[in-house]
């Protein structure tokens, strides 16, 4: 399923940081890829659009990678009324 995810970034250098050295490791866990990332000017908050199992696998995957220097807001995408998915 495709998952877009909001990220509040607490700790923008962490974050980055970490999320540049864990998206060459997917898939794993029940999340098969980030596809887009749309981060703000300052890098403090991000709009990402995911393909993974689940929500859950998804939260916990991210969990486990970023800890509490993010939190985050999901929603599952509504596949048959959405445009420019990858396939």
């Amino acid at each position: 399923m495709f998952i877009v995810v909001n990220h509040s970034i607490s700790d923008p250098e962490n974050f980055w940081k970490k999320a540049m050295e864990n998206a060459p490791l997917l898939p794993s866990s029940n999340v098969q890829r980030v596809i887009q990332s749309l981060p703000n000017a300052n890098m403090t908050a991000s709009v990402c659009l995911w393909e993974a199992d689940s929500i859950d696998a998804l939260d916990g995957y991210l969990r486990g990678i970023m800890g509490d220097i993010s939190s985050e807001t999901y929603y599952e995408v509504n596949t048959a009324n959405a445009m420019g998915l990858p396939a």
